[in-house]
């Protein structure tokens, strides 16, 4: 009984994380979003108190360095603050979906580390498809709600269309990006001959649609996310050219078709992005904040970079803004105690010219780790990061799907989190997610095929 009421918890963990990954950044589905946590929430109760066992190890050291973070989250309560109605309205709201979102992502990695156990039969073979297509579920409403305007309005370019699906560039950065290392994974297998060919269509299918969401979007961000990783999916494809199972002739005409068609979409993108032919002259110049003041008010005229032009104003608040930010860091390594602009709050307490607050809106840096840091400190920023990292360790001695997309999607968090501006909300709720997915996933070691085979 308990075995058969587990594989049914497992079966509607599955298919309430999918869905959740699917709409979680999709604005108005705040009630579809609470439904599929809740629900998710009680299936993992289900796998992780039958397992509870699995804690009593060493091994699960990281699982409880992260969720002591709920513990230091409830310390900051007791610094005195004149925030203190803010903060009980976060841990009551951001936190407690935060809560939720984890324990959901724990149980599902510990299902994922064993699905022979945990799920039945049917699903053991549909739980890759089924979480695929829950991770490749922001570029398949984006590019299906993009068709639709092509119909509605007979016209093909749509610039800046993100705002009408997603209101923002960041949901497409954060959300869309999680489906590139499975496209590559998948195409890289297919070259070795563990899995079908017809991953080089599928691939390459969702790689152009994530690639074009990134180019009519127009962020930077997603398109250095897409060539870092191409990058590192080239360099393993020629590592591991020897065990190759197609003819080179193929291989060969796969990559030109490639490299044309995502090389010409990049090409347009830095053709329209003058901001990138300047970055390090920018930067330079964007660096030294107390030499200017535009990042305080906005108000002032921008600076001259080295090449006697303004800088850019994206590249010069970035900067300038996470200067500022890792000064403040320094001054508070506890942290302000606050998930949302926590950087404005504490900028105006070191800067009385710094622009002033819009309602709530006290303002944040570009860096969601800086932010985070800022709101609970160098221990909280902790608390989440060394999890990951032992994470990563240990997922690089797995060879299930699932191990590998953690060795290649850890990464992409710390990078995508450094350069976007995501302490807030459901961004936060996916990285407790994932970092406690991961952990649950590499809790136990495997280096078989599916996980099976735990010691």
């Amino acid at each position: 009984m308990t075995m058969i009421t587990t594989k049914k918890s497992g079966t509607v963990l599955v298919l309430s994380a999918a869905i959740l990954l699917a709409i979680w950044p999709l604005p108005n589905t705040m009630g579809a979003r609470h439904l599929m946590l809740l629900t998710g929430f009680t299936a993992a109760a289900f796998i992780l108190l039958p397992n509870r066992h699995f804690f009593n190890s060493r091994q699960a050291w990281p699982i409880y360095f992260f969720f002591s973070f709920f513990i230091w989250l409830l310390f900051h309560l007791l610094i005195p603050s004149n925030h203190l109605s803010e903060q009980w309205k976060e841990l009551t709201g951001d936190w407690l979906r935060n809560f939720l979102a984890s324990v959901t992502g724990l149980a599902l990695g510990i299902v994922l580390s064993a699905p022979k156990i945990h799920l039945s039969p049917k699903l053991q073979k549909m739980q890759e498809p089924v979480l695929i297509w829950g991770l490749a579920g922001t570029t398949s409403i984006f590019c299906v709600r993009y068709i639709f305007e092509v119909f509605q309005t007979g016209q093909w370019i749509h610039s800046d269309f993100y705002m009408t699906p997603y209101l923002g560039k960041t949901p497409l950065v954060i959300f869309g990006g999680l489906l590139i290392p499975v496209m590559l994974i998948k195409a890289l297998d297919a070259l070795q001959g563990k899995e079908r060919q017809a991953w080089y269509l599928y691939s390459f299918m969702g790689l152009l649609a994530t690639l074009l969401m990134f180019y009519f979007a127009n962020t930077k961000n997603g398109f250095a996310m897409f060539a870092l990783l191409l990058g590192v999916a080239f360099f393993a494809a020629l590592k591991n050219l020897a065990r190759v199972k197609v003819s080179l002739p193929k291989l060969g005409g796969v990559t030109l078709v490639s490299v044309l068609i995502f090389g010409y979409v990049i090409y347009k993108h830095l053709d329209t992005n003058p901001a990138w032919s300047n970055l390090v002259a920018d930067y330079k110049t964007s660096v030294k904040i107390e030499e200017h003041d535009n990042w305080k008010d906005k108000t002032s005229p921008l600076p001259i970079n080295g090449n006697g032009i303004a800088v850019n104003g994206s590249t010069y608040e970035r900067v300038a803004w996470a200067r500022a930010g890792l000064e403040l860091l320094i001054d508070h390594p506890l942290g302000y105690g606050l998930i949302n602009h926590s950087f404005g709050a504490l900028a105006i307490q070191k800067w009385s010219d710094f622009h002033k607050p819009d309602g709530n809106n006290r303002g944040s840096t570009h860096s969601g780790w800086l932010d985070f840091g800022l709101g609970f400190g160098i221990p909280g920023l902790l608390m989440v990061c060394i999890p990951l990292i032992a994470s990563y360790v240990r997922a690089r001695n797995r060879t299930d799907f699932w191990g590998v997309y953690a060795v290649w999607t850890i990464p992409l968090i710390g990078v995508s989190y450094l350069t976007t501006e995501v302490c807030t909300g459901h961004f936060i709720e996916l990285l407790f997610f994932l970092t406690a997915l991961f952990s649950g996933l590499t809790l136990q070691n495997s280096r078989g095929p599916t996980g099976e085979n735990v010691g």
